[in-house]
């Protein structure tokens, strides 16, 4: 006797990993420290370049509207000092076409610095924490439970896309990093599965 079971089901395995460079902050009023910036392009520091980069990992959870990220940023801040990044959100795609993706993310952001207190002309706003460590020295520290970015990718080929991320930190700066995306699985279609079960003897009354 042989049954047979049709089970409707979406793949949830759909994940990526992305390396990006991370390269220009832009301050749309310029900052009051450009002194202290040594790679500003301008002399009000309108626009500033940094050196390091971005990894992160992303897990669809909804077909391919939905999905998790983990994001880690080491790098130069506007100061040429080590600064870094740790990121956990949700992101939501906004628009896709054939080639073209963007999306939304928003989630906990934490980010920490060399301390900018080594500088006279640096002001203390309050937005920054300070700890002091015995190998680093001092450090400056915030939490932002809602950090955002927007992401841009253009497709290369089936499984690597050209990534460009703009973070929104308005109204001080917005930064910009650009990089390749790997897709492990990039299948989002809808699956219709069918079961056969093992066969099974069933006895016939006599």
């Amino acid at each position: 006797m042989f049954g047979f079971v049709i089970v409707a089901s979406s793949s949830f395995s759909q994940s990526n990993l992305s390396l990006k460079y991370f390269g220009l902050t832009v301050h749309p009023f310029g900052d009051y420290s450009a002194s202290i910036q040594p790679n500003k392009l301008d002399k009000n520091a309108f626009f500033v370049l940094n050196f390091g980069g971005y990894a992160s990992y992303e897990k669809f959870v909804w077909y391919d509207f939905i999905s998790v990220k983990l994001k880690q940023g080491i790098f130069t801040d506007c100061s040429a000092g080590m600064m870094g990044v740790s990121h956990f959100g949700a992101q939501l795609k906004l628009l896709e076409n054939k080639k073209n993706r963007l999306s939304f993310g928003i989630g906990p952001t934490f980010i920490y610095r060399e301390s900018w207190k080594r500088f006279e002309v640096y002001e203390d706003s309050g937005f920054w924490k300070t700890y002091t460590s015995k190998k680093y020295g001092e450090i400056q520290y915030t939490f932002i439970p809602y950090g955002c970015e927007f992401e841009y990718d253009y497709k290369l080929s089936d499984k690597t896309d050209l990534s460009v991320d703009f973070t929104p930190g308005f109204p001080f700066a917005f930064t910009f990093s650009v990089g390749i995306k790997h897709w492990l699985n990039k299948d989002f279609k809808k699956r219709v599965k069918l079961v056969v079960p093992k066969n099974k003897k069933v006895k016939v009354p006599q």
